[in-house]
């Protein structure tokens, strides 16, 4: 299904989560610091738009073209416990729109760094505009008709 959203009003856009995290360092070899991975991070925000854009950056080495920046999963809550329900790759290059299908509730995020990254920075804005389906539009448009057609 095709949506239409409203991704060119900056205020449809509000900031739900941002974090600094950096990798500890272990030890030093040779002059340079070996560092712990970073851990999947569960972001401490319950959303309730199936539509994010999240910002990851991290410190890339010199000479190095880092372009994967990690995944991130949709998790619902069920019966059962915890599900997860959608994952999505995430890039440095740009910022990531993601678009989630319309799930019943809120839900909750875990991101996973890549292993390689010894610090990061994600900024997670919830998309709060108009969310509308070309099939949702056409049925407005037909009930209006319908309305208009029968007597008051």
């Amino acid at each position: 299904m095709h949506r239409i959203l409203e991704l060119q009003n900056s205020s449809n856009f509000l900031l739900q989560y941002s974090n600094s995290f950096a990798a500890q360092v272990i030890e030093m070899q040779g002059g340079n610091n070996i560092y712990a991975k970073l851990t999947e991070i569960i972001i401490p925000v319950v959303f309730d738009k199936p539509v994010l854009n999240i910002n990851i950056i991290t410190t890339v080495p010199v000479g190095k073209v880092w372009e994967y920046g990690g995944k991130v999963r949709q998790v619902v809550s069920t019966a059962l416990g915890n599900s997860i329900t959608e994952e999505s790759p995430l890039s440095l290059v740009e910022r990531n729109l993601i678009t989630f299908s319309k799930v019943a509730g809120d839900y909750t995020l875990r991101y996973k760094p890549p292993k390689w990254f010894i610090d990061l920075t994600i900024a997670i804005y919830q998309y709060d505009g108009s969310d509308t389906s070309a099939a949702e539009i056409d049925l407005a448009r037909i009930e209006a008709k319908i309305d208009a057609l029968t007597p008051p």
